[in-house]
């Protein structure tokens, strides 16, 4: 056995461990949760019996294993990037709306209501009106 497969093992066993520690923090679904763990056991298969991904890079019709991981590589960056693009575009999206209240509610309470004018009856609580007095 090489020596470098046993930091690899632990190091994707490290990761899985953290994953599913982390509940309240690491917010993933059920079915995120199942795709980490089938990958977590693909790598530690991987990295174990090299022949495993020549096996199925021969049955996908991919010249070589490591091929066919850079291949696998690069859709699980492409799909990851693409769920934080959106996330990030929705915190934005409500990022912009909670200023904007934030702003009504705030202008709301240093003027008044719209459709007043300062100096109107009603506009300033501490203001009486000079018709009723």
């Amino acid at each position: 056995m090489q020596w470098i497969k046993v930091p690899l093992v632990l190091a994707a066993v490290l990761i899985l461990v953290i994953v599913f520690r982390n509940r309240q923090r690491v917010e993933l679904r059920a079915g995120s949760r199942l795709l980490v763990l089938l990958m977590a056991v693909a790598a530690v298969a991987s990295i174990i019996d090299p022949d495993i991904p020549q096996a199925f890079a021969n049955a996908l019709g991919v010249a070589r294993g490591t091929d066919l991981l850079l291949y696998l590589l690069i859709v699980v960056f492409v799909l990851t990037t693409l769920g934080l693009y959106f996330r990030l575009r929705d915190t934005d999206q409500h990022l912009r709306r909670l200023v904007r209240s934030i702003a009504i509610d705030e202008a709301i309470r240093q003027d008044g209501p719209p459709g007043r004018t300062p100096g109107t009856p009603g506009s300033d609580p501490g203001t009486t009106d000079p018709r009723t007095s």
